[in-house]
């Protein structure tokens, strides 16, 4: 019973063991004491948990390890965790969490380590995603510790320093080796000792490598290893596992006490502290040590010259002091890198500008601005660049650096019948003479007899002044000043650019320009020569009518020029010089028609496409040409498909369309349905067309159209407003009511005076009244009967019955009174 109590108990301690080991695995970042991790007790499980923690923070693998250090993590046990991570991202355990962590756009910036333990969370809120950052980024110096690929991470994986001061908890690796070869692994004691089997008891915490080997080997080679005193075996030490230091950071963002790895670096601290804080100094830095200031620390050394001195190895119980700012300025405006600056007490404007990487390519240098606190209100002073290095900085001063003029100080304007149009430089007596003479002078089209110089007074109104271009070649000409403005005009500026029309027959009517000793012949060859349906036995030339005058009796609007015969354009005869705006007609032979083709469908013999043969061709014709009709043929079905395609007809039934909503206010589209179809379906009689050929009934056909001859259909549609649409077949003792009555009569929104008869040949009839007396249409097989349904009545609302009834009131009102009077 005992023993069963006693293993009850083991299993309870064990559980709550793997528990507690479990939650250091899933909280390392959280825990601010990582001394007592040991990763080999921590499942992959564990590690993978860490991991999905790891890339939820949006850290990188290096930020990740330098917070475990700085927080007491053994150097050995952040290694043997990296190795971890390695082997299970190789053995593709997790490979969508892998992508994560190595995406570059996980990466978030150092600030946002560790917020919980520094309280820098209760500042900013508990979202780590959207928070500004730690420092102003308009601050000179931001950068290095807003920017997440910074971070100045101690490398622990380089050979160690000779000047590497040993203290207690470091791992001493002694090798010998030459005659005698041995390894000797020693840990120093807190008390600073080593103990070295079968040599003895050494001293040495506080002394570097250097003097540790010196030591270790002169003590060695009065023992068992006595080939080290002889110099045939030789002694080295290297560090296998270095110690942790303890450092203060004050005046930073996250101050506070850090345990870092020994090789850490001044920068390093300031990073994993979050760099000065919102009034804390960039420049005046303090590395205290026993008590004293060992390192005035100046970051702008790094920044504006990559001198990484101040970036001293740290020692235990360092205090880095980051105190408030001095003197803060501020440029702006046309400099390289614009923001704010720290500046020492003795540092200048020039200094500033220095740090700010100097001026712009456009700003104005001779001077600058600088607007300062006077301790009531503002003032402005104007520095000029003489006194840049003599200006100390205030602390509050905002520099403002402006942009050069958008003048010029020596521009000249030359365009025009020029051969090198442009700006000029402006000399001393420059003339108009030397100006051509730069631009290599005139061109040949250039109008010799004037141009102009356009001028700026010193008002700044303009002027101009007229020259003659071929004297200025001869003699000296006028003196130029500043933004003066020369142009030459050409002589084609100064005349209409002409054209010669081209209408009528020939490959490519249209317009061509106009050039001196252009004759008829030229202009047919550049519009590609004649057409087959061209009559070039008479071609007409319109021309312009140019009169001093104009009487009464001159009603000529242009004159005609008639040219017979130019058939041959390669002769010399009958052929005529043109003038500018010329319209040439080249006219199409007479009767010239080109083929025009119909289609024949439906119940003929031979149905298909037709050329017509007439240009009157008739339906009478054409059924003749196609044989006559089918047996099964239904003649009183028959119509022509006509096309509606001409431009013309189209823009004119656009205007019926505008005229008659505009006349009906309809805001509707149903008349631009109607009107604005695709075919016009129009009905034939073919009896009377076959008894009658050439009559009016004959319809003339047109290119395009179809002749359509249908099947027979013995069926009847009934559609529209009726209680059931329907086909029911055709009975020859039917009338309009008895097939309405088939589709179960007219609904109750039907019109039944509008019912009207579509018949098949697309011809429509309705019920016509005389007195007492209807004739009704009658019903032929495949017609289709239609009930219109009534027009929907808006019904009154209470509003308008209550208007209406105020109105009668009144008006009634008003009669009483009048009969009264």
């Amino acid at each position: 019973m005992f023993k069963k109590i006693i293993l009850r108990i083991f299993a309870a301690v064990l559980f709550f063991l793997c528990i507690a080991v479990h939650t250091k695995a899933q909280d390392l970042l959280r825990n601010y004491d990582l001394s007592s991790i040991k990763v080999d007790k921590i499942s992959d499980a564990d590690i993978l948990k860490f991991k999905k923690q790891l890339d939820a923070s949006g850290l990188t693998e290096q930020q990740a390890e330098q917070i475990a250090i700085a927080k007491g993590m053994p150097i050995t046990e952040v290694q043997k965790l990296r190795v971890r991570l390695q082997q299970l991202a190789t053995a593709g355990t997790s490979t969508s969490t892998q992508n994560n962590y190595n995406n570059p756009a996980n990466t978030q910036p150092a600030y946002r380590n560790n917020l919980q333990d520094t309280g820098f969370n209760q500042l900013y809120g508990n979202d780590t995603t959207n928070r500004r950052p730690l420092i102003n980024p308009r601050i000179f110096g931001s950068e290095l510790f807003n920017n997440s690929t910074l971070n100045f991470q101690p490398n622990i994986s380089v050979a160690t320093p000779l000047n590497y001061i040993i203290g207690p908890g470091d791992q001493l690796n002694i090798s010998v080796y030459g005659v005698q070869e041995i390894d000797i692994p020693v840990t120093v004691s807190p008390e600073g000792n080593i103990i070295i089997p079968n040599v003895g008891r050494l001293q040495v915490s506080g002394t570097t490598i250097e003097n540790a080997t010196q030591k270790i080997t002169s003590l060695m080679g009065r023992t068992a290893y006595s080939t080290l005193r002889t110099g045939a075996s030789k002694l080295s030490i290297t560090i296998g596992q270095i110690k942790s230091i303890a450092i203060t950071v004050t005046g930073s963002n996250k101050p506070g006490n850090y345990t870092v790895p020994s090789l850490a670096t001044a920068f390093n601290a300031l990073f994993v502290a979050g760099g000065p804080s919102q009034f804390g100094s960039f420049r005046q830095i303090q590395l205290i040590r026993n008590n004293k200031v060992f390192k005035n620390i100046d970051l702008y050394r790094f920044l504006v010259n990559g001198d990484q001195s101040d970036n001293i190895t740290l020692q235990n119980n360092d205090v880095i002091r980051i105190p408030a700012y001095k003197i803060k300025v501020i440029i702006d405006g046309y400099v390289k890198r614009p923001g704010i600056f720290e500046m020492l007490p003795d540092e200048t404007l020039q200094d500033l500008l220095t740090y700010s990487s100097g001026f712009a390519d456009s700003a104005y240098t001779s001077s600058v601005k600088i607007v300062q606190f006077t301790g009531k209100e503002l003032s402005v002073k104007d520095v000029s660049a003489t006194d840049f290095g003599n200006y100390k900085m205030q602390s509050g001063d905002s520099v403002i650096v402006s942009k050069v003029l958008n003048r010029f100080t020596n521009r000249i304007t030359l365009t025009g019948a020029v051969y090198r149009e442009g700006i000029y430089e402006l000399t001393d007596g420059m003339t108009l003479r030397d100006l051509i003479n730069k631009a290599d002078g005139f061109r040949e089209d250039a109008f010799m007899q004037r141009a102009q110089v356009f001028r700026l007074k010193d008002n700044l109104s303009k002027e101009m002044l007229s020259f003659t271009p071929s004297d200025t070649i001869q003699q000296k000409s006028i003196l130029l000043k500043r933004e003066d403005s020369v142009v030459v005009s050409s002589i084609f500026d100064l005349k209409d650019q002409y054209y010669i029309s081209v209408l009528g027959e020939v490959r490519n009517p249209g317009y061509y320009e106009y050039r001196d000793s252009l004759t008829l012949k030229d202009v047919i060859l550049q519009a590609g020569g004649f057409t087959d349906a061209a009559f070039p036995q008479r071609i007409e030339v319109a021309r312009l009518m140019r009169r001093d005058s104009l009487t009464a009796q001159d009603v000529r609007a242009s004159m005609i020029i008639e040219v017979k015969d130019i058939t041959d354009i390669s002769a010399t005869q009958n052929n005529v010089y043109l003038q500018p705006s010329d319209l040439i007609t080249v006219k199409r032979k007479p009767g010239f028609v080109a083929f025009q083709s119909i289609t024949v469908s439906g119940e003929l013999q031979y149905p298909g496409p037709y050329v017509l043969e007439k240009r009157e061709e008739r339906v009478s014709n054409i059924i003749k040409r196609a044989g006559g009709f089918t047996p099964e043929a239904y003649l009183e079905g028959a119509y022509i498909k006509r096309l509606n395609v001409s431009d013309e007809t189209a823009q004119a039934k656009q205007q019926v369309i505008s005229n008659i909503q505009s006349q009906l206010n309809d805001s509707s589209n149903l008349v631009q349905q109607s009107v604005q179809k695709q075919s016009d379906q129009i009905p034939l009689n073919i009896t009377k067309i076959l008894s009658a050929p050439g009559s009016p009934e004959d319809v003339v056909l047109i290119s395009g159209d179809e002749l359509i001859v249908p099947k027979y259909n013995a069926q009847v549609r009934i559609s529209g407003s009726v209680l059931f649409p329907t086909q029911i077949p055709y009975n020859e003792k039917y009338n309009i009511h008895d097939y309405i009555s088939s589709a179960g009569g007219i609904a109750e929104n039907g019109r039944k005076s509008k019912t009207y008869v579509v018949y098949a040949n697309g011809r429509a009839a309705t019920t016509r009244g005389f007195l007492f007396f209807k004739n009704r249409p009658d019903i032929k097989p495949g017609s289709e009967i239609v009930v219109p349904e009534k027009e929907e009545k808006q019904k009154i609302s209470t509003a308008e019955f209550i208007g209406l009834a105020s109105a009668i009131a009144s008006l009634a009102g008003v009669v009483i009174a009048i009969l009264h009077y």
